[in-house]
């Protein structure tokens, strides 16, 4: 393999990891006094999953990308103009993408500079007291202490999301509302007051115009915003890429085995702890969505939260892409465990798939604390050991028995 192709890889993925760690160093930064832990976790799958597993899985598919970029340059007809196409065409598709996202109207309390969230009040002021009126919404942060401490004693919040689209089709249930208590319109005391779905949503919709209003005026707006607008096509860019990895891996395996015997064990070991690692960005943005409707209703249809379903479903495709490459490659025994295995969890998955959420949501989402960091980096330190060790132990080109 050549060396030019391996320096070319390694310096696109060194890039991409120095803009995962760059964007969670700059929000520890400037929100340091000011809840950044909160954000960092109700948004882990933007803060803490990039600078820790997404960077186990740029290591896991390096090599991958090096035997690809490699055999297009070098090896295929027409290779290094059909390499040029794809590579452009992805960062297309990146920047526009991101472009998408970063235009819609629902912004994070995390683009609002930490002045203004702490500046920002209760309305009415002096509401929520024992003489006071009923809030019309909380104060910003008030409602994410709000979350961060339902989020720890309880497994998901799934409760306390309400439906503020009337069905026209369907009329209202007969039996009286049950009442719950509402993240952006009530304190969180020893007795909080209980809301209806119409109060509520209400103030949801007040609190997510306060946080529209700090984030798009042009003295509002974080660091931690701007640098994420700057960072968001390198991840757009990097989840691409692992789909292209994956369709190259597919369609040139034969290839690959034949021209680089000597790596195809460790091409193997990074499909595998690659996989593995990417499993939590679907279910961290699941809870990231779970969170998000619970503090700010179901009213958002812009950005990035609508499409986590179909990612989801993409995901799927994409672990499907990379079992071909896997198993095609190995003994009868273990294509069938293999495939007996991702049966089972498939099913695992669709029959449980709401705890599943809510555990992460629990454990490395809004109710996790400093707990989660050092659980996502001793669990990025186990996936380099895994690395390593399954590279030395996958069995080469010369060695295998090809199904």
């Amino acid at each position: 393999m050549a060396t030019s192709a391996r320096a070319f890889v390694a310096i696109v993925f060194g890039l991409l990891a120095v803009a995962f760690v760059a964007e969670t160093v700059v929000l520890v930064v400037e929100f340091r006094d000011a809840h950044w832990l909160a954000f960092a976790t109700q948004d882990s799958h933007t803060f803490l999953f990039f600078p820790t597993l997404g960077i186990l899985a740029l290591a896991a598919f390096y090599l991958p990308a090096a035997a690809l970029t490699d055999l297009y340059w070098r090896h295929e007809r027409w290779g290094k103009l059909q390499f040029a196409a794809v590579l452009a065409t992805v960062a297309y598709l990146a920047a526009s993408v991101a472009v998408g996202f970063d235009a819609s109207r629902f912004r994070s309390v995390w683009e609002i500079k930490p002045g203004a969230l702490a500046a920002d009040t209760r309305e009415p002021v002096g509401c929520g007291t024992p003489d006071g009126p009923v809030c019309e919404r909380m104060a910003i942060l008030e409602a994410i202490g709000n979350v961060e401490q339902v989020s720890r004693s309880r497994l998901g919040l799934s409760d306390f999301i309400r439906s503020c689209a009337a069905d026209r089709l369907m009329e209202p249930p007969p039996e009286p509302e049950r009442k719950r208590f509402c993240f952006a319109a009530t304190p969180l005391d020893e007795r909080p007051l209980l809301t209806s779905t119409e109060d509520c949503c209400r103030a949801q919709d007040r609190y997510q115009e306060r946080i529209g209003a700090l984030a798009n005026d042009g003295g509002g707006r974080s660091l931690t915003g701007t640098v994420h607008s700057l960072v968001l096509p390198f991840k757009v860019f990097f989840l691409i890429v692992l789909g292209v990895i994956s369709v190259g891996l597919a369609l040139r395996h034969e290839s690959l085995s034949r021209r680089y015997p000597d790596c195809i064990g460790r091409i193997d070991a990074g499909v595998v702890v690659g996989a593995a690692a990417m499993i939590f960005f679907p279910v961290m943005s699941q809870a990231f969505v779970e969170t998000a409707d619970a503090l700010y209703g179901t009213a958002q249809n812009e950005g990035f939260k609508p499409i986590v379903p179909f990612m989801s479903f993409g995901f799927g495709a994409w672990a499907l892409l990379l079992l071909l490459f896997f198993y095609r490659r190995h003994d009868r025994e273990v294509e069938l465990a293999g495939k007996a295995l991702g049966v089972l969890a498939s099913a695992v998955a669709f029959v449980k798939y709401d705890l599943i959420v809510a555990l992460i949501n629990r454990f490395v989402g809004s109710g996790a604390g400093s707990d989660a960091i050092l659980f996502l980096v001793l669990l990025t330190a186990a996936g380099f050991v895994a690395l390593r060790t399954l590279g030395r132990r996958m069995p080469n080109g010369q060695d295998r028995t090809t199904a």
